[in-house]
């Protein structure tokens, strides 16, 4: 019981953290033909980005997304999603603990060179900036996993 209340109590936060408006699609966020598209995909909340994960749409609409690490391994909800405008794109991820006292490992969702989701280890710890994964001209949205060795702690990530 002492548990579900601590996740309760971590969660609760975390879950009201997301945007309460919806924003309307960049036309310049446009799926090209050539790019493959990942089932996680929402065009509404969508930028296109160069070869170093740089915004190439009017607008970017990442920001960082809240998630609850527990001693099991769990996966995020979408973050927003990524247009790659070539097999060579990369994205960038960063992450760090904000609640809790234990320490956290993250792996991020990322895709070889067949189009394939593979999930990259991005560090324990506190925290991690900077974490280039491996995108390609994929059309998904980005995610973490991660789990705590014992108890549970709030991560921001993006």
């Amino acid at each position: 019981m002492l548990v579900v209340a601590a996740v309760a109590a971590v969660v609760s936060p975390l879950l009201a953290a997301g945007p309460a408006v919806a924003a309307e699609p960049d036309p310049s966020s446009a799926v090209p033909d050539n790019v493959v598209v990942d089932p996680t995909f929402d065009p509404a909340n969508a930028t296109r980005v160069d070869e170093d994960g740089n915004s190439i749409s009017r607008k970017n609409p990442c920001h960082d997304r809240a998630f609850a690490a527990i001693p099991k391994m769990l996966t995020s909800v979408s973050g927003c999603s990524i247009i790659g405008s070539s097999t060579k794109t990369k994205v960038t991820y960063s992450w760090y603990r904000d609640r809790g006292r234990v320490g956290v490992c993250v792996w991020s969702k990322g895709f070889n060179a067949r189009a394939q989701t593979t999930w990259t280890a991005s560090g324990c710890g506190t925290g991690r900036r900077g974490v280039v994964i491996n995108w390609g001209n994929v059309a998904a949205s980005k995610q973490i996993r991660g789990m705590t060795a014992s108890g549970v702690a709030g991560v921001q990530w993006g």
